[in-house]
């Protein structure tokens, strides 16, 4: 959890959530929901943006450890303790390129958004690769964990999923939505976002 929280706070994957809760286009107001928040940081930031925010998180620990969000509680990406359609945002940040089944969490995120509302998902792209990482850690010159974060992202990313923009559109297809925007962030491009509503919900 330590680990966790020096990441969201202390290196360059907090700048990135900051610009993915941007992308996401939050608006006063609406209920916001972020699947496997870890110790808080996007929440924390939707709620700044005058949004009703909570975070889902399956470690135990996070309930009981220094976090930068205070709701927060227990939870399954697969089977979410939450009420249908009863936000208009739902995101996840690098949790469904470590899923076995990835559609589940789709889907239940799906199931938990307004008909007006949004699903939106950040996770490794295609260019992700532990040689791409090293490369922008040199060009940056990261140190410490600043650097060892991004090189063990991309290593997991390796031997997990990376998606472009035909696999992440065929990934929420699969789980009953469409994808109705996509853009990338860290670098050239190594993180992949999505943003889309349930099939039949479209504005």
């Amino acid at each position: 959890m330590a680990d966790f929280l020096e990441i969201q706070t202390q290196t360059g994957w907090g700048r990135t959530l900051h610009r993915f809760a941007d992308w996401c286009h939050p608006q006063t107001g609406w209920r916001v929901l972020d699947v496997g928040c870890g110790p808080g940081l996007l929440p924390s930031l939707f709620a700044r943006r005058g949004c009703l925010a909570f975070g889902v998180d399956l470690d135990a620990g996070i309930v009981h450890s220094p976090r930068l969000h205070h709701e927060i509680c227990l939870g399954n990406a697969g089977c979410l303790p939450f009420a249908s359609q009863s936000f208009h945002l739902v995101t996840a940040s690098n949790l469904l390129f470590l899923m076995r089944a990835p559609e589940s969490a789709l889907w239940e995120m799906a199931r938990l958004t307004r008909p007006e509302g949004w699903v939106c998902v950040l996770d490794p792209s295609e260019r992700l690769t532990v040689a791409n990482a090293k490369s922008l850690a040199e060009q940056r010159r990261l140190t410490g964990l600043a650097r060892a974060s991004l090189i063990n992202w991309a290593t997991l990313a390796e031997s997990h999923r990376r998606w472009d923009e035909a696999e992440l559109n065929a990934l929420f297809a699969g789980a009953g939505l469409e994808l109705r925007e996509t853009g990338t962030l860290v670098g050239a491009g190594l993180a992949r976002m999505g943003r889309g509503t349930r099939r039949g919900d479209l504005h």
